[in-house]
């Protein structure tokens, strides 16, 4: 009995040395696990401040590049208002330069006047300097707008208007100021005499109309 009593302690002792051995290599690997988590997350938080870095500079770069587009756009707007300056002036000597010659036409044709006195002879005169005029305005890009035909608001100006059942209304009768375009805008509006339908007369038939409706 005593024997098989020490077997069994020897056994239990070896099975108790056995479950603390697994126990041991258990904690071990739990704790192997948790270094390689420690490290993995290391390994990210490490990645992830790279990242953030490589952003910033990102950042910093896109904000640089804003800035010298904006100092562009500012030096360009600059430039762009001079040149319109310049264009500007360019254009006004040009047209000065081309009347010069006009306003000395003017004045010969008046001291011609002063010195022969015809009438008709400084008519013809006046009627090709402004012929001369009007050439040199076309050559800038100056028309006379087109008034035949119907009334139209955005080129005429009905400056008088003349009841009329002859004609279909709206029509232009007669063209009372010449209206202007400059490279195709509108810079002064033709004033015409327009044809409209007579008031007193539709008046009229409405009335007898209502007459009859209450004869009947």
């Amino acid at each position: 009995m005593c024997e098989e009593k020490r077997i069994n302690e020897i056994n239990e002792t070896q099975q108790q040395v056995q479950t603390n051995l697994e126990n041991s290599n258990e904690i071990n690997q739990r704790e192997e696990i948790s270094q390689v988590n420690q490290n993995e997350l290391s390994e990210e938080n490490k990645q992830l401040k790279e990242k953030i870095a490589e952003l910033e500079n990102q950042l910093k770069e896109i904000q640089n590049a804003a800035r010298i587009i904006k100092a562009t756009f500012e030096n360009y707007k600059l430039d762009v208002d001079r040149q319109i300056r310049d264009a500007t002036k360019s254009t006004a000597l040009r047209i000065v330069k081309a009347l010069i010659p006009i306003l000395d036409d003017f004045k010969r044709a008046f001291k011609y006047y002063e010195s022969d006195r015809d009438l008709e002879k400084f008519k013809l005169g006046v009627e090709k300097i402004y012929e001369k005029l009007l050439k040199t305005l076309e050559n800038e890009g100056l028309k006379i707008i087109d008034a035949s035909g119907k009334f139209d608001p955005f080129n005429h100006e009905a400056f008088e208007k003349e009841e009329r059942d002859d004609v279909e209304e709206y029509t232009i009768l007669e063209v009372i100021e010449d209206g202007y375009t400059f490279n195709g805008q509108v810079v002064k509006p033709t004033k015409v005499r327009v044809a409209i339908k007579p008031r007193k007369k539709e008046e009229n038939t409405k009335d007898n109309a209502a007459n009859d409706q209450q004869n009947t």
